[in-house]
Formats: structure tokens, sequence, C-alpha cells
């Protein structure tokens, strides 16, 4: 039933301009996203080079983001500068990579507590306009000023174009010291991060020469995250989904011993563990990444896989897209189908690390051994890994066979039992299946020969000048004596 409720008396209720603006501050940007941001606002301007520009010198630090685009009237940046300017439920351009009429507001006062937009047109002057919280919270009104902190800044924008001006960066930077080094250190390593990130998140623009992005005058390079053309690759899935709307595509990375080390860098292959899963873009844009969407969760066997998702602007309620463009949760109907070409993406991660395991570390099957590991895994009768030395391997069993063992062939042997330590292997194995992974295995009961040995080392000690008290705390704080306290009672007659 509907009821006219014009028909009830009913007061404003306007929000307070010094709560609600300081409320944008709390949206849960962080520099990368917020910067990726105002960036978005270039490209939906038609920009064709964007420059981020920053310095250090104390109270007068500043980012600044400068663009070609098109520029905006009098009346187009009021607006720009209105929070919720725009209806998000209006319909885009198919090229719009914004929606809530919030981000250029809710992106900066994450970071600053003044932002200022110059912007010109082509054949129009320049013209400007700044939000300052102090002010806002001192005057409690919603007042926008005719005001540019930076007139200089002004003078780079050429025929047309747009300049996002960033001050007073309290949420970045805490200390005013010009001279505190710490502050320094971090806030350019957070710059750092953010030349990363969106080397990835604009790649697409990057690669196809429609944008240029330039951090402290130095031009970035795209990154792409799924190696396309580099020898290894696979492509375990390719499908369209919701009446081919969406794209989907799977991509698995080659193990990284067949990554050259002198690319390893640039693949990023450190940060492996936390770039697998999805990879949703929008408009070419990528909105997220590096999270599994809630249809499995990350492991060191997964972390070779990579889901590209394509999405248009027009599913950005469905997919629940926030005002960060840093979220997004598919709707069920196309979160099962996600789920199974997941399923398929990661088992060919899995495949990929369970290959290589296979081939540093064999079952011990002596009728079928092809390559010796000096290293075995075994599954005792409950079903729990035990690892220990292969003494079948021939290496050890030449070793075995020498009547004496020079120092320097002891050497030989254990470097080699060290380099060959099946650290994947165990990655796998106890990620795969935690509650049934012994990493260690126990000593088991004292025997003859650790008794003999024992003595042998604490008699060493006594000679050595060590008090009897001192030599036994040192031979039962070492491996294996640490482990069978009734050592103790072998060498009371020495």
């Amino acid at each position: 039933m509907m009821v006219d409720l014009s028909q009830y008396p009913a007061q404003d209720a306007p929000p307070k301009a010094g709560v609600m603006i300081n409320t944008f501050r709390a949206f849960g940007y962080d520099l990368r996203t917020a910067i990726a941001d105002i960036i978005d606002n270039s490209i939906s301007a038609g920009a064709r080079n964007v420059w981020v520009d920053y310095n250090w010198e104390g109270p007068d630090y500043f980012i600044r983001i400068r663009d070609d685009g098109h520029g905006m009237s009098l009346p187009e940046l009021i607006q720009a500068m209105t929070p919720g300017s725009r209806d998000p439920n209006e319909e885009r351009d198919s090229k719009d990579l914004g929606r809530f009429g919030l981000g250029l507001k809710t992106a900066s006062f994450s970071q600053c507590k003044q932002l200022t937009v110059i912007t010109k047109r082509r054949d129009h002057g320049v013209i400007h306009r700044c939000w300052d919280l102090d002010h806002v919270n001192e005057t409690g009104n919603w007042s926008l000023l005719d005001y540019n902190p930076d007139p200089v800044s002004a003078e780079a924008l050429g025929e047309h174009g747009t300049i996002v001006l960033w001050r007073k960066l309290d949420r970045l930077i805490k200390s005013r010291l010009e001279s505190d080094e710490a502050g320094r250190a971090a806030y350019f390593e957070e710059l750092e991060q953010v030349h990363k990130h969106l080397s990835l998140v604009f790649h697409r623009y990057l690669e196809r020469g429609e944008l240029a992005l330039f951090m402290g005058g130095n031009k970035l390079v795209p990154w792409d995250p799924f190696m396309k053309g580099k020898p290894g690759v696979q492509i375990p899935v390719e499908e369209a989904l919701d009446e081919g709307r969406i794209t989907v595509k799977g991509y698995t990375m080659p193990h990284i011993t067949n990554i050259p080390a002198a690319e390893r860098s640039d693949a990023r292959t450190n940060e492996w563990p936390d770039l697998q899963g999805f990879y949703v873009y929008r408009n070419d844009r990528l909105l997220l990444y590096g999270d599994w969407l809630g249809t499995g969760n990350r492991s060191e066997p997964t972390k070779n896989a990579r889901i590209m998702v394509n999405l248009p602007n027009s599913l950005d309620h469905e997919w629940q897209i926030d005002i960060k463009k840093s979220t997004a949760r598919p709707p069920a109907h196309i979160k099962k189908h996600l789920k199974r070409l997941a399923m398929v993406t990661r088992n060919t991660s899995i495949k990929i690390h369970k290959f290589r395991g296979n081939k540093v570390l064999l079952q011990h099957n002596a009728s079928s051994v092809t390559y010796d590991a000096i290293w075995k895994a075994l599954e005792d009768r409950d079903g729990n890994f035990n690892y220990s030395i292969n003494e079948d391997h021939p290496l050890i069993q030449h070793f075995m066979r020498q009547d004496g063992l020079k120092s320097k062939d002891l050497m030989y042997v254990l470097r080699q039992v060290a380099a060959a330590v099946p650290v994947e292997v165990i990655i796998q194995n106890h990620s795969e299946s935690a509650a049934r992974h012994e990493l260690r295995k126990p000593y088991g009961e004292l025997d003859k020969q650790t008794i003999l040995l024992a003595r042998s080392i604490y008699k060493e000690l006594l000679e050595a000048g060590m008090s009897k008290d001192m030599a036994e705390k040192r031979l039962l704080n070492t491996q294996p004596f640490s482990e069978y306290p009734e050592l103790t009672s072998y060498l009371d007659n020495l």
C-alpha cells in the first residue's frame, strides 16, 4: 500500500558542514587508492597525460596531480567540488570511471585538510576553488573558497587541463620537522607503493598508449599481472558470463624456477602470495586484485593463479562497487560460476607445484625411482608426513662405504644435504593438510650410539678446561642431546 507522505508536516534537516565534511575522511582510502581515484577523473576528462608531483619541505609539503584533460567551466568546477553532485543511479557514458560524485572529495579529504582544484578550458581563463577543512570547522559553513594557495601551479596548465592540489597532508605525514629522516623515508616509501599501484591499476591504458603517467618526473611503465606473452604462462579457462556482459579468463604463472633470475624482480615474484586471486576490471581500469572473492583462500600452492574479470560500468550496482572502487561483491548467480572457474585455475597452479615437488622429492619407492633425491617424504601409518635423509642416495652411499671420512668430505655432504632441504614440498604439504603434517620426526628412544657420542663430546669439553657443571649444561643444550635429559646418568663416572 502506497502512502502519500507529502501530506505530513516536515522540517529540513541539513547536515552540519563540519561534521559531514569530516565524515568524508573516514571512507577507508589509502594514498594509493586516493590518487588512483583522482586519475579516474582525469581519464574521464579526456586526459592523455597525468603528472603526480610531490615534495618534502616540512610544513609546505604537497601532492599535486595535473592532467591535460579538457578542463572545466566555473559551474562544472563548483559542481565537481560539491559533495554528492551526481546521482549514482543516473546512466553513465560507457567509458565513465565515476559513479557517486564523491570521489574527488572523499579521496582528497582522506589524505589532506586542504583541497584546491585549478582548471582551465581551451580559450578560457584559469579558475579555481578550495575546500579548507580547518576553515569549515571554524565557521560551520559550507564555504567553498575562491582561493588558490599556489598560483604558480596554474602556469603549468597550458591551453587546458586541471590540477588537484593537496596540502595540509595530516594523514600522510605526522611530523612537521623537515629534518625527520624516519618520516621522510616513510613518506617516500609510501609514494613508491603508489608508483607500483598505478602501474598495475592503469596498465591497460598505459599499454595501449592512451595514457601516460608520470610520478616525480619519471614515466611509469605498465605492469601486466598476467605476464601475457611470457613463456610458461597457461590459460586453463576462458568464458563469457551473464549473457556476454562479463568475460573471465584464468591465467597460471610459470613456476618461479622457469623465470630467469634477472626477470624475477620485474615479475614481482616475492609478492606472488599476495597477488593471487581475481583481478576485476571495470572499463579497463583495475578495481581490485589479490582477492578470491569468497571462492577460496590464499595458499602457497595457489599463488600462481590469477583470474581476469571484465565488467562494464552498467553492473556497478549488481557487483556492489564501492565509492573507493576497491571492493566488489559478485551477485550469487555469478559467484557460483566464478567459484567453478577459480577451482580449475587454482588446481592448475597446484599441479605446477606438485610437479616441481615430485621432481625435487620423489616418494621413496625403489622400484620406480628414476630421479634420486637426497631427501624423502614418507607417510606413516596415521597418514602423517615425515621427512628424512635418503640413505640409499648414491652420494650418501658413497661416503658410507668409506673407512674414514675426511673433514672436507663431511662438509661437502652437509652442504649438499642443506641445499636439498625440500622447502617447497614441506610448504605444499603443510598448506594442503596442516593436520597431517609432521614438521619434525621425534628422536625416539635413547640409543647406545647417542650415549657413546655424548660421553665422547663431554670428555672433550672437560679436557678443554670446562667444569663438569658447565660441560653438562653445554651438552644438554645441544641437539640431539637436548632431547634426552636422562643422559646425565651416563656422564657421572667421567
